[in-house]
């Protein structure tokens, strides 16, 4: 009986750290991609394809977080 109290513990255990995991990559997925698409602009920017205002413009969309 000692046996299943315990593997029902380690259970439990590793269900709480794939939930906490799988919360890590969600959030770090969430900010890389803003991560990404701000030095896609910066490149952009250094390269002279986009002008100043078009990057500010892509900055504050960004930082909003609100659909362009």
């Amino acid at each position: 009986m000692g046996w299943f109290i315990g593997g029902f513990i380690l259970l439990r255990l590793l269900g709480l750290a794939f939930v906490i995991v799988l919360a890590a990559r969600i959030v770090m997925g969430v900010r890389g991609r803003h991560d990404g698409a701000r030095e896609i602009a910066r490149r952009r920017f250094a390269s002279g394809e986009i002008t100043e205002e078009q990057f500010r413009r892509i900055r504050d969309v960004l930082d909003s977080g609100e659909p362009a």
